[in-house]
C-alpha cells in the first residue's frame, strides 16, 4: 500500500471556489491523500484559481511562484477558473506546474479509491461552511469571463442539498452558506421529479429537524423575488442579509455592460426588501472604471449609491478579460481607475458605519469566530462574549 500523499490546498476567489476546494479535499482523501496546512510538508500542492480580474490572475501566478520556492520538489496543480481560461500561462511558470481539471492524475495517489476513517470537521476551524448548490452562468455581461469558463448549468438535487446540510449540522455547524454562480437560478430536482426553485428549497431546509441558520451568497437583483422576501421576513433562520450585485447605478453604463436591469429596478427591489425586513443588510458589488464610464456616469453612481443607503460595497476595478466583448474597448487611465476605486471604497466604509449605527445598543444573533469577533445575522462585525465558543450562535451587543 502506498504511503499517503500529503497535499496542500489553497483557494482563491468566491464562495463557490471555497466549496469546490472542500469537495476536492474529500475526493483526494478517498484516494489516500492527507491534507496538510504547511506547504513545506506537502508532496503535492493544489491551487484553486480565480480569473474574475487581471489582479486575480496575477495574485495566483505570484502565489504559485511562492509555492515553487518554498517547496522545491512538490508538483503544483492549478484548478479552477484561471486554469480553464489560460492553462498555457500557468504551465509556463515552471515544468512543475500542471493544470488539473478532473480527477488526480493516474499513479499520483493510491491506485484505487478506498474509504478512510476521517474525523468530522471542527466547526471552530471554519465558522460557516459553504454548500454549492448551483453552477454555471449564461448571462451576456460584456466584461465578464465567467460564462466562458463556467458555461454549463448544474443544480444539486434537493435530496443532495438536504443530506449535505444535515450532515454539516450533525458535525456541529450552526450556520451554513448556500452558494452558486447564479444561486437565484437554482432549479434542483426534488420529490416527484419536480423542479424546486430556491424558495421551495429553503422551505424544505426549514422543515428539517436540524436548527442551523442559513445564509445566502450573491443573488442578482431579478432573483430577489417577493416570495423570497416574504420567506426572509417570516423565518428567523434565514439570515436577513443579501448581497445583490449592482455594478453601476448609471443606466447608460449598465446598458454598455450588458446588464439586464436598470437602476430603478434595483432601487425598487431594495425598497421592497426594506419595507418587509427593515433590519436587513444589503451589500453590493460595484465595478468602477468600465471603459465607457464617464466622469458624469461615475458621479451618478456615487450619488445614487449614497441614496440607497446600502450596508457596504465590494468595490472592483475594471480590468479587461481576453475573450470578452469589452476587452476591445480603450480602458480608462490608471489614475482615473485608482481615484474612482478610492472614492467608492471610502463610501463603502461610510455606508458600513451608518448601517451599524442604526443598531447600536441592540442585541443580535451572532456566529462567533476564533478571533473573538463574529458576524450578526444581518452582517455586522461585532465583538462576541469572551466565553463564546467559535462556531456557535450567541447573542452579541452592537456597540
Amino acid at each position: 500500500m502506498k504511503r499517503a500523499k500529503k497535499v496542500f490546498f489553497y483557494t482563491f476567489g468566491c464562495k463557490v471556489n471555497q466549496s469546490e476546494t472542500e469537495g476536492l479535499k474529500d475526493r483526494w482523501r478517498g484516494r489516500g491523500a492527507l491534507p496538510v496546512s504547511e506547504v513545506t510538508r506537502a508532496d503535492v500542492c493544489i491551487v484553486n484559481s480565480c480569473t474574475v480580474t487581471a489582479r486575480a490572475d496575477e495574485e495566483c501566478r505570484q502565489f504559485v511562484r511562492r509555492l515553487l520556492r518554498r517547496n522545491r520538489k512538490a508538483p503544483v496543480y492549478v484548478t479552477g477558473c484561471y486554469a480553464r481560461r489560460a492553462a498555457a500561462d500557468l504551465k509556463a511558470l515552471s515544468p512543475r506546474v500542471a493544470v488539473l481539471l478532473k480527477e488526480p492524475p493516474e499513479g499520483l495517489l493510491a491506485s484505487e479509491p478506498r474509504r478512510l476513517s476521517v474525523s468530522p470537521p471542527d466547526p471552530s476551524s471554519r465558522s460557516r461552511p459553504f454548500v454549492k448548490i448551483q453552477d454555471g452562468c449564461r448571462a451576456r455581461c460584456r466584461y465578464c469571463i465567467v460564462p466562458r469558463v463556467r458555461p454549463r448549468l448544474w443544480n444539486q438535487t434537493v435530496s443532495g442539498v438536504l443530506r449535505k446540510c444535515l450532515s454539516l449540522s450533525r458535525d456541529g455547524y450552526e450556520e451554513i452558506v448556500l452558494t452558486g454562480i447564479r444561486l437565484g437560478l437554482y432549479r434542483g430536482v426534488g420529490p416527484g421529479n419536480k423542479r424546486f426553485d430556491l424558495v421551495r428549497l429553503l422551505e424544505r431546509l426549514l422543515e428539517s429537524p436540524a436548527r442551523f441558520r442559513i445564509r445566502l451568497s450573491s443573488l442578482e437583483v431579478t432573483e430577489v423575488t417577493d416570495p423570497l422576501i416574504r420567506l426572509i421576513q417570516g423565518s428567523p433562520r434565514v439570515c436577513p442579509h443579501l448581497h445583490i450585485p449592482l455594478q453601476s447605478a448609471d443606466d447608460g453604463v449598465l446598458r454598455e455592460m450588458g446588464r439586464w436591469y436598470r437602476f430603478r429596478d434595483y432601487a425598487d427591489r431594495v425598497e421592497r426588501l426594506r419595507e418587509r425586513v427593515p433590519h436587513c443588510g444589503v451589500t453590493a458589488d460595484v465595478l468602477v472604471g468600465y471603459p465607457t464610464e464617464t466622469d458624469r456616469a461615475f458621479r451618478n453612481t456615487v450619488d445614487r449609491v449614497k441614496g440607497l443607503a446600502l450596508s457596504g460595497l465590494h468595490v472592483f476595478r475594471y480590468s479587461p478579460r481576453p475573450g470578452t466583448p469589452a476587452a476591445s474597448l480603450p480602458p480608462c487611465s490608471p489614475q482615473v481607475l485608482q481615484s474612482r476605486a478610492t472614492e467608492m471604497g471610502r463610501l463603502s466604509e461610510q455606508l458600513k458605519k451608518d448601517f451599524r449605527e442604526r443598531f447600536v445598543g441592540t442585541w443580535r444573533e451572532t456566529l462567533a469566530e476564533s478571533s473573538g469577533y463574529g458576524w450578526t445575522d444581518n452582517y455586522i462585525r461585532v465583538t462576541v462574549p469572551g466565553d463564546a465558543l467559535p462556531g456557535r450562535l450567541v447573542q452579541a451587543r452592537i456597540v
